[in-house]
């Protein structure tokens, strides 16, 4: 009983007298002497006495006895009933996300991974799809309005695996229809299902992936109105301390010109909790440093809209700049080529006329020598083994019998020094003429860029 006083006494944190120790320590010797002596009993005219005088316990006892019980009663570990080993339950609860999915928008309103990968991987949906029967909603807009947080994050990885982060930007910024505009960053802040944290790490995301918080819907209103109108704390307070877009977003008026802080204010003119005057609070300290903030985001998006656009503009020029050195480069690979066919060509032409008149003036000296002194001494030398030629060409039947051998034989052996003498004098200008003109053995470019250089170094 001490342990249990004491206890009771620490929780309760109330101090406890020393007269009441005693009491409570007579009380247990009291206790304790009944039950060594159960045959001794108290008359009954002190029995009397004592249950006239004062009840069993003192009152501030029975109070301490009370708070020991119900604290051994709360938090005492309660044991799980035993399991029967062979028991077998009747019915099987089948969970919601284990049931088949017709479309993607089911799957998607119902958090269903496994489905919404079936149809996008395996029946090969288009992730694109909207539902025209629901307001040209798509997958996203389904899966925030619900808070499936673990349908974004799959359908953001998706598109950015197979389509890219551009493609991702594009979806996550779509709108359902023109009547409505609304977006899937406004399908997260304007619906009331889900968990906090939950709708907190979705908005992130979609953030992260290039969200414009600066939309406006059918009605005029962006992501801040709606999450102010709903009193959501924590996500008004991520949108106003976390983003930068958001310092444009409290001084916008949706079509009945309030601005963020008007809703706020007659959310909690309305039901004034603790949630809806801490965001009015936050956007009027916001609303009031919103002129220095708006000036230092006006300056960034300024810069940053001129880096882009210089990057744009580099990128462009860029470009247009290969595209024309891809056409101009096709154009003088094809003049490269004709020229060069056409070098060829003029070389040739002027390598046979050199070689022809350097034949013909062979031909004419050949027959001015055959004239000479020393011309007529080779001719009257060499006629015999030519007369024996002839002779042996006419027995083997060749050539015909002419009627005068000697005659033949002379005009032969003139004929066969003058081819003679123009033959080498042809392959010597030829070969000069070639040492001097060396024929083009590449196609290449580059190896006449090196050529040039080199004579141009040389000289």
């Amino acid at each position: 009983m001490f342990e249990s006083l004491q206890s009771v006494d620490d929780r309760a944190k109330t101090a406890v007298t020393s007269k009441e120790i005693r009491a409570l320590f007579l009380h247990r010797q009291l206790s304790s002497a009944a039950r060594d002596e159960p045959a001794m009993r108290p008359s009954i005219g002190i029995v009397s006495t004592l249950g006239n005088a004062q009840p069993r316990y003192a009152p501030w006892l029975q109070k301490a006895l009370a708070r020991a019980e119900h604290s051994k009663n709360t938090w005492s570990v309660k044991e799980a009933p035993p399991k029967v080993p062979n028991a077998r339950k009747n019915t099987v609860k089948s969970k919601p996300n284990a049931l088949k999915c017709a479309t993607i928008w089911e799957a998607s309103e119902r958090g269903n991974v496994e489905e919404l990968r079936r149809l996008l991987e395996g029946n090969k949906a288009n992730v694109f799809a909207r539902n025209e029967n629901d307001g040209g909603k798509t997958i996203l807009h389904y899966a925030c309005f619900n808070v499936q947080l673990n349908i974004v994050m799959y359908i953001t990885m998706y598109i950015q695996a197979t389509k890219g982060l551009e493609a991702l930007r594009l979806f996550v910024n779509c709108i359902d229809t023109a009547y409505n505009r609304c977006t899937p960053l406004l399908e997260t802040c304007m619906t009331l299902k889900g968990n906090v944290n939950d709708k907190l790490k979705i908005l992130k995301l979609l953030v992260l992936y290039g969200a414009t918080l600066e939309h406006q819907d059918a009605h005029g209103d962006n992501a801040l109105h709606w999450s102010v109108r709903n009193s959501c704390l924590p996500i008004v307070r991520y949108l106003v301390k976390e983003t930068d877009a958001a310092v444009f977003a409290v001084i916008t008026d949706n079509f009945k010109l309030q601005k963020p802080l008007d809703v706020a204010k007659r959310v909690m003119d309305k039901k004034p909790t603790l949630n809806s005057v801490e965001v009015y609070n936050l956007l009027r300290l916001v609303y009031r440093e919103c002129n220095i903030r708006l000036k230092i985001q006006y300056g960034k998006k300024i810069r940053l809209h001129n880096e882009a656009e210089v990057k744009a503009n580099q990128k462009e020029d860029t470009m247009q700049a290969l595209d024309n050195a891809r056409i101009w480069t096709t154009r003088t690979d094809a003049l490269w080529n004709t020229c060069h066919d056409t070098a060829e060509v003029t070389r040739n032409a002027i390598e046979s006329k050199f070689v022809d008149e350097a034949g013909k003036e062979a031909v004419g000296k050949a027959q001015l020598w055959l004239e000479t002194k020393d011309g007529k001494a080779w001719m009257k030398k060499e006629l015999p083994n030519a007369l024996d030629n002839l002779k042996n060409l006419v027995q083997d039947g060749t050539l015909p019998k002419p009627r005068d051998l000697k005659r033949t034989a002379a005009v032969r052996l003139c004929e066969a020094y003058i081819s003679t003498q123009e033959s080498e004098m042809r392959e010597q200008m030829r070969k000069k003429f070639t040492r001097e003109n060396p024929p083009l053995d590449s196609r290449e470019v580059e190896y006449y860029k090196r050529m040039v250089t080199s004579k141009t170094n040389n000289t």
